[in-house]
């Protein structure tokens, strides 16, 4: 969802009332894109974020809680050293351009914050008072562009601007003088394309509140029609130029967004809008559900692509594997083939390709036709098949080794599939990629292995019983290890879905009593639910103390094997999760 200069404005009404004259207390670089400033403001602090995101490009005040990277980026450094407790004088946008400029004085100094919002081409720029870059969040260097750099030490230039009027110093008598009036192209695209910081959605709005289906050619409208454009294009900017905003979102039937907008927009149909007080709560909305899932679905699409190469490998790998096996269970075959040669080796010469020979191993002694190798001596040709037989004996244990290690496998990335599949954040995420990298699944970047620090493991997730017992469950492989052979004690409970990928589950047994039943019935909803048999009924529960679970050595994480068990049968219920989750 692009913003356009209607949008900008409404923002910088928000921050405006929210953190103008507000100090600067904290700055915090989010990811690359990404930047978070707490401001002191009215006794209170206000947290605006900006993010250069090409597809989620934005700032605004929010009231989400996003995580801080352990160490913090340089361009973050040099806002901090130039910003920090640093007064906000002034918020500028100028020319109803796309950019909003920060004024910000620390002391007898003086800097510009630039924030360029531009889709895929948006920036942070931060300059000093004679105008010079003290460094860009996305350096422009000549090879980018021969038009613009932003590089430390150059002068501050603004986007190349397209040749359109400011739509705010528009007055009724000078309208027309900026549409020529042999404009043939569509009546939205008049007002998109001769003046500034009108996006698609808003022109097709003006359009259709002066009652003109926009998709006509504006060359053949009427002067009343024109006049009607107008008076909407002057109604909608006498709103903006007072600040009455109404930001809105658009949803369709299925609560997909639709649109993002200042105002709720009439022009979409049979779309529900839905009003915020002001743009800060709008994008909040927005980031939190859709582009928060768009991200989680992105994340875990490139980590199940990673797993399903591997997943088809692994079968491809086991198949080869089985059909040597079924070679292998011919191998008689050819030791007969051996002995039946050497019967008959005083019948035989060199030379021959094939040999018919009564088979005195079948009870009718039918006759059976064997290939032979005319390069070789009879006696060569009987050697020949022994050999066979005695590799292919051989080749059994290492093939039904080479199985077992595969099949081992395999329940490891299902395992992994469904941990990506059933992740609730980008953290769980994170450390799943982690996994996969000590696993040597993934390789890890080399910038990755120079900054990286040991990032504290997350918690397992928590649950409390109706009876008041504390219930865990492994959100990953590392984690249901961690959980199984470090947390938990001999007596805890241990819970596992039968013979399907799903999360280790423990009930804390802490004074060593008769765990009641209804607490394991509770504990096996948790296990059925954080597993493959999720959208099942009746799934398989098995259940025994820790003490009856053991690692194998070499085992693949999470992958553990356990006895004196029992067997319960458990339907996922997510109306009991959110009851007992802690």
């Amino acid at each position: 969802m692009s913003i356009d200069g209607i949008m900008l404005t409404a923002i910088k009404n928000d921050l405006t009332e929210n953190i103008l004259g507000g100090r600067i207390d904290k700055i915090y670089q989010i990811n690359n894109d990404t930047l978070s400033f707490t401001i002191r403001c009215e006794n209170q602090n206000r947290k605006m974020l900006i993010s250069t995101d090409p597809a989620y490009n934005r700032l605004h005040i929010s009231n989400l809680d996003y995580e801080n990277p352990l160490k913090a980026p340089d361009f973050c450094m040099l806002l901090r050293k130039y910003l920090h407790r640093g007064i906000i004088d002034k918020i500028e946008q100028p020319d109803f351009e796309r950019i909003l400029i920060f004024h910000i004085k620390l002391r007898k100094e003086k800097y510009y914050l630039i924030t360029e919002v531009m889709g895929k081409y948006s920036n942070i720029i931060l300059i000093n008072e004679d105008g010079i870059i003290l460094d860009a969040l996305k350096r422009i260097n000549k090879q980018q562009s021969q038009q613009r750099q932003l590089y430390p030490g150059l002068d501050y230039q603004y986007p190349p601007r397209q040749d359109k009027i400011d739509p705010t110093v528009v007055s009724k008598e000078d309208f027309f003088s900026y549409i020529p009036d042999d404009f043939s192209d569509r009546a939205d695209k008049a007002i998109m394309y001769n003046y500034r910081g009108i996006g698609p959605y808003m022109a097709k709005e003006i359009i259709f509140r002066a009652g003109i289906d926009f998709k006509i050619d504006y060359s053949t409208l009427s002067k009343e029609d024109r006049e009607r454009i107008k008076n909407s294009f002057l109604s909608i900017f006498q709103e903006v130029k007072q600040g009455k905003f109404r930001p809105a979102v658009g949803l369709d039937k299925h609560n997909n967004i639709s649109y993002l907008s200042a105002y709720p927009l009439l022009h979409q149909k049979n779309i529900k809008d839905h009003t915020y007080p002001g743009t800060g709560e709008l994008f909040d909305y927005y980031y939190s559900n859709e582009v928060t899932n768009n991200k989680l679905d992105n994340f875990k699409d490139r980590l199940n692509n990673i797993i399903n190469k591997y997943l088809t490998k692994n079968r491809k790998k086991q198949k080869k594997y089985h059909n040597g096996l079924e070679d292998a269970a011919n191998a008689d075959r050819y030791k007969q083939y051996g002995e039946l040669i050497t019967a008959n080796i005083y019948q035989l010469k060199k030379g021959l390709e094939e040999i018919e020979l009564v088979n005195y191993f079948d009870v009718e002694q039918s006759k059976i036709k064997i290939d032979l190798d005319p390069s070789l001596t009879p006696a060569q040709n009987a050697q020949k098949y022994y050999k066979k037989y005695n590799k292919v004996k051989k080749s059994i244990k290492h093939l039904k080794k080479q199985l077992g290690i595969l099949r081992h496998e395999e329940r490891y990335l299902e395992q992994v599939s469904l941990n990506i599949e059933q992740a609730e954040s980008q953290s769980d995420l994170k450390e799943i990629r982690e996994e996969l990298i000590k696993e040597g699944y993934l390789k890890e970047k080399k910038k990755n292995k120079q900054k990286k620090k040991s990032n504290k493991p997350l918690p397992p997730y928590k649950f409390i019983s109706s009876q008041g017992y504390h219930i865990l469950a492994g959100r990953n492989n590392y984690q249901n290890d961690r959980l199984t052979k470090k947390i938990a004690h001999s007596e805890d409970i241990w819970l596992h879905v039968k013979e399907i990928a799903g999360s280790h589950v423990i009930i804390r047994n802490h004074t060593n009593d008769n765990i009641p039943q209804e607490t394991v019935n509770e504990a096996a909803v948790i296990a059925a639910y954080y597993s493959k048999g999720r959208m099942s009924e009746n799934v398989p529960v098995d259940y025994t103390k820790v003490k009856n679970v053991r690692k194998p050595k070499g085992a693949k994480p999470g992958l553990v094997y356990y006895e004196e068990y029992q067997t319960l049968y458990a339907n996922p219920a997510k109306e009991l999760i959110n009851k007992l989750k802690n």
